[in-house]
């Protein structure tokens, strides 16, 4: 027969249970601070948005490019002056998803800081996704993005060439 020891010893350890460690902020102070840590995330959802509608409207505008060059039929001059926009134009939006890229990290920084502020739960749980899965996932898009309006370039070229050509 087993000892009331080793019944003990069979059993799983418990875990420990969580405490819940309140904010350390007066009421006025917390108050502030979530305003600005719900103006935080609508900025970095704000930026988010803009970074797509950047590429859509990059490479909608190399299709109107390629498009009035097909319908107009105005040869070599034309579309290298359309080659000449498509690169200015693909320039400009790889800065402008950059720029975008850093408001992203700065908004990110911000949130850390305000959400260090608050209490040990709401801390917990923010950090089921860590920062550097975040950050891989943020510029993984950022580089297929990147990519996109590379490659839209690309083809940009390809179709001017094939128009002036024909």
């Amino acid at each position: 027969m087993a000892s009331e020891e080793d019944t003990d010893l069979d059993e799983k350890p418990a875990r420990k249970r969580f405490e819940l460690e309140p904010s350390a902020l007066d009421e006025m102070t917390h108050a502030e601070t979530r305003i600005l840590y719900a103006e935080s995330t609508e900025t970095l959802r704000f930026i988010k948005g803009h970074q797509w509608k950047t590429v859509g409207a990059t490479l909608m505008t190399f299709l109107g490019l390629v498009f009035i060059a097909g319908f107009v039929n105005g040869g070599h001059a034309l579309t290298n002056k359309f080659m000449a926009i498509t690169i200015i134009l693909a320039t400009a939006a790889i800065f402008t998803l950059m720029i975008y890229q850093f408001w992203m990290h700065n908004e990110a920084r911000k949130i850390d800081l305000i959400a260090s502020q608050f209490s040990n739960l709401f801390r917990r749980v923010r950090a089921i996704k860590s920062t550097r899965e975040g950050n891989l996932h943020r510029y993984t898009l950022l580089i297929f993005m990147v990519i996109s309006v590379a490659l839209g370039a690309v083809v940009v070229h390809l179709a001017l060439d094939a128009i002036a050509t024909a």
